[in-house]
């Protein structure tokens, strides 16, 4: 999330036409950086409002909407709006718009095992549901697209720290993930796409980043920035580990091939996130963007895991 794209309250109301909706009032979301995000409140509810910021075809955009009403029995997830046309989004001064029903509760702010355990059986639901299944676009989340259009030498980081990613890089950049089994992964499932309340997952967010992939993506994603980023004691660690991936195999059994390749896959997905941040914080020009500060250092401590 983040804002790109402003809106004033007149285009919103023009926007909410399209829904039959009444506004009351609205803000910019700042959190997330890809896309830009309304709080909208209306007479009929609350909603999200999403400006697709992603630079694909709406056909593209739309694979994700779809695939959303599809799984929306299988795990809590933010659904589309449909319009007064009975389609999954608009086109407003260019732009692809939808609005999304508003999920109660907060972001995960902090791990516990309850958590990680629902985490499981919901990734192990969908990547069960998805086996197989094809999104056809590709995402922005990109190691290799990343690493070549950085320049080392402007990046404020230490030495040893540039040799690290580099390093890693070279041992990943190869490596076939493809042989293992894929289908449609989230993609992007760091704690602050995940909605509790009363300390149960209420709503998994922001599937824009979705797509067909093999599932140990999302697994590394969960291992690295659910887990190891908090540098909890090794005990603590590991336990959570386990637990979150025997949750998971209850819906949906790993090979034991991807179980040895799960160390490669941390790995890429530890560096793709840093190399994302260094992009989007250091490359890209952000002056006059409305967007939370996720700055790369947050997500250096990874480098000592590999």
């Amino acid at each position: 999330m983040a804002v790109y794209t402003k809106l004033l309250r007149s285009n919103i109301e023009e926007i909410l036409k399209e829904y039959n909706l009444n506004l009351i009032d609205y803000h910019m979301i700042k959190n997330g950086i890809l896309n830009t995000n309304y709080y909208i409140n209306t007479k009929e509810g609350k909603f999200v409002l999403r400006v697709f910021e992603g630079g694909r075809e709406f056909s593209e955009e739309n694979q994700e909407l779809d695939f959303l009403l599809t799984i929306k029995n299988i795990i809590p997830c933010c659904l589309p709006l449909k319009n007064l046309s009975e389609k999954n989004y608009i086109i407003y001064k260019g732009k692809m718009i939808a609005l999304f029903y508003f999920i109660e509760g907060e972001p995960i702010k902090d791990i516990t095992e309850n958590l990680l355990k629902e985490i499981g059986v919901y990734l192990g639901k969908l990547h069960s549901f998805s086996k197989g299944k094809i999104l056809n676009r590709k995402s922005r989340i990109d190691m290799e697209n990343y690493y070549n259009k950085i320049d080392f030498n402007f990046i404020p980081i230490s030495a040893m720290e540039k040799m690290k990613i580099r390093s890693i890089y070279e041992e990943v950049k190869f490596f076939d993930f493809s042989k293992f089994p894929s289908g449609i992964i989230h993609n992007d499932i760091f704690p602050d796409n995940v909605f509790i309340k009363d300390g149960k997952i209420e709503g998994i967010l922001d599937f824009n980043e979705s797509q067909t992939a093999p599932f140990l993506y999302d697994l590394a994603i969960v291992i690295n920035y659910w887990i190891r980023l908090y540098n909890f004691p090794k005990e603590i660690e590991e336990k959570y580990i386990n637990t979150f991936l025997e949750e998971y195999e209850k819906y949906r059994k790993l090979e034991e091939g991807e179980k040895r390749a799960l160390d490669k896959a941390l790995k890429k997905i530890a560096i793709t996130f840093i190399l994302l941040r260094f992009d989007k914080f250091i490359i890209q020009n952000l002056n006059g963007v409305f967007i939370e500060d996720k700055n790369y250092s947050q997500l250096l401590p990874l480098l000592k895991y590999y």
